[in-house]
C-alpha cells in the first residue's frame, strides 16, 4: 500500500470509532474494511478527490458480487465506481483492488461481515456530507427559546 493509502486507512480506522462498529464487528474486520475501503476510494489518476460515498457503495456491491454475496442492504449505486478513468495508474489501482479480493477470498475472513462494515462507515461519511452544524444550532435555539428554558 502506498503511503497515501495508509493514511487514508488510519482515518478510516480512526473514524469507525464515532459508530458502534467495535461492538459489533471483530479487529480485524475492521482493519480488513479499513484498507479494502482506503483501495478502494483513494482518487485515482483520472478520478476524483476524497471520500465519495455514491462510489463506495458501488465498490462494496462490486465486493460483495465478486465474492458471490447477496447484499440486498445495499442502496442507491450512482456514480462511476472506484475505477473510473483511464491510463497505467488505473490499472494499477485496479490490480491492487483485484488482488485484495483475491486475498480475502482465500482467507478465512467473513467478506459479509466487512461488506456491513463498510456500508455503516458509507453511511456514516453520507450522514457527514449532508450535516450542517448552523442548521442544528439554530433549531435547537428556536427549541430553547420557545419552552423558555434560556433563563
Amino acid at each position: 500500500m502506498a503511503a497515501e493509502e495508509v493514511s487514508l486507512a488510519t482515518s478510516i480506522i480512526n473514524d469507525h470509532y464515532l459508530t458502534d462498529l467495535p461492538l459489533l464487528f471483530a479487529p480485524h474486520i475492521i482493519a480488513t474494511t479499513a484498507i479494502f475501503l482506503s483501495l478502494s476510494l483513494i482518487p485515482t489518476p483520472g478520478g476524483g478527490m476524497g471520500i465519495n460515498p455514491a462510489s463506495a457503495v458501488t465498490t462494496v456491491a462490486g465486493l460483495g458480487a465478486a465474492t458471490n454475496i447477496t447484499t440486498t442492504a445495499i442502496g442507491g449505486g450512482g456514480g462511476g465506481g472506484a475505477g473510473s478513468g483511464g491510463g497505467v495508474g488505473n490499472a494499477i489501482h485496479k490490480n491492487k483492488i483485484q488482488g485484495l479480493v483475491s486475498w480475502l477470498a482465500e482467507g478465512e475472513i467473513d467478506i459479509k461481515s466487512v461488506v456491513d462494515c463498510a456500508q455503516e462507515l458509507i453511511g456514516l461519511y453520507q450522514a457527514w456530507e449532508v450535516y450542517n452544524e448552523k442548521a442544528c444550532k439554530e433549531g435547537i435555539a428556536r427549541f430553547v427559546k420557545g419552552r423558555g428554558l434560556d433563563k
